[in-house]
């Protein structure tokens, strides 16, 4: 009998299961679409069904707008009632910045009270630290209203802008794949929150000469805690409101239009802009050093030391001009009372001879009569 033969069954299975787990490791996995940014997964699934919906949770609140459906945790009722108020002006907003009706097809809003309620949402849950997530695919957006652990609290009316402008942008290009920097940039520029903040970045890059290229926006948007992704996430929405900007936004709606036809960005905005993505980049840089360089910051600020200069004039002036309060009357100062003198103290001795006097007097019983001494003797006269 060989050695082989002499195995034991508990080899065999043992054997064999080792090779399943092998088998099971290398068999290929499903393709998955290249996500864009921590909070847009992309909207093309390559050819495969999108995920079903789970069903909201029972205790959740839902307010139907026929375009909008929001559903919310009873607890954040105080701060979703605001923004369900002024949805409609937000959509309207977004159909100009796109130059198109959008939002047209129902979409659906899902706020929690805590980012542990997200998972539960969406089919798959959510990755990473992210506390709004849009799915162009599924026309779904989860909030959060709470922070995860160690992160500030969100600001819910910015996030739910933000979920819609991914959404709405997903429907006006019919889902067509864009690059991380313009889907985030539209997003945080339509957002409209933060615009203090971000100029202030421009700025002090700008005059740094520290100004990221486009090539390299893609790299910093996707980590939320890389060094370079506020500056990243600030160019590509400055890079957005430049092509949406004045007399451009026909030209941004015209571009869009080609990427919905199937035509890449880069050559739909070459085409819209009659320009190449260089030239394109070379006159945002030129706009920026004009809007946040050397100059424009030494004039706001001249500007800023002239304001608090004339609030301090107005204020002199007008402390000039109010009238002088009353004299306080005079007070009236009684001159003290002289002291008066005391009489004089008697002496010790004035004083036992007194006592002395008052106690024989008071042993004689007759202090009116009076007395003389002779020879150590009283005689009383008569």
């Amino acid at each position: 009998m060989t050695r082989s033969a002499r195995r034991s069954p508990a080899a065999s299975g043992l054997g064999l299961a080792a090779l399943l787990c092998l088998a099971l490791v290398a068999a290929p996995r499903p393709a998955r679409g290249a996500p864009r940014v921590y909070d847009a997964p992309a909207a093309a699934l390559h050819g495969a069904a999108a995920p079903a919906v789970p069903p909201r949770p029972p205790e959740y609140l839902t307010e139907d707008l026929g375009w909008l459906e929001v559903d919310y945790h009873p607890s954040t009722r105080d701060r979703v009632r605001p923004l369900i108020a002024r949805a409609d002006a937000f959509r309207a907003e977004l159909g100009a910045l796109l130059g198109r009706e959008v939002l047209v097809a129902p979409v659906e809003v899902r706020i929690a009270a805590v980012p542990a309620e997200l998972d539960p949402l969406v089919a798959g849950g959510i990755d990473g630290p992210a506390t709004a997530v849009s799915f162009g695919a599924l026309r779904l957006a989860v909030l959060s209203a709470g922070p995860r652990l160690g992160f500030d609290p969100p600001d819910l009316e910015r996030a739910f802008r933000h979920a819609l402008a991914h959404l709405a942008l997903d429907e006006a290009t019919g889902g067509a794949e864009l690059p991380p920097w313009f889907h985030e940039g539209f997003a945080v520029h339509a957002a409209g929150a933060g615009a203090a903040r971000r100029a202030q970045r421009l700025s002090v890059a700008a005059l740094r000469s520290r100004l990221l290229p486009l090539a390299e926006l893609e790299a910093g948007l996707p980590g939320a805690g890389d060094a370079a992704a506020p500056l990243a996430r600030a160019q590509a929405a400055d890079l957005v409101r430049f092509l949406v900007d004045g007399d451009r936004r026909p030209r941004f709606a015209l571009a869009l239009d080609q990427v919905r036809a199937g035509a890449p960005l880069a050559d739909a905005l070459e085409a819209a802009y009659a320009a190449t993505r260089p030239e394109l980049e070379r006159a945002w840089r030129a706009d920026v050093a004009r809007r946040y360089g050397f100059l424009p910051v030494l004039a706001g600020s001249l500007l800023l030391l002239g304001l608090i200069i004339a609030g301090k004039l107005a204020v002199q002036r007008l402390r000039g001009r109010r009238p002088s309060p009353p004299p306080a009357p005079r007070r009236r100062f009684r001159a003290a009372p002289e002291p008066r003198p005391r009489p004089a103290r008697a002496s010790t001795a004035q004083l036992v001879a007194t006592l002395g006097a008052r106690h024989r007097g008071d042993v004689d019983g007759d202090t009116d009569v009076p007395k003389v001494e002779h020879n150590g003797q009283w005689h009383t006269l008569h």
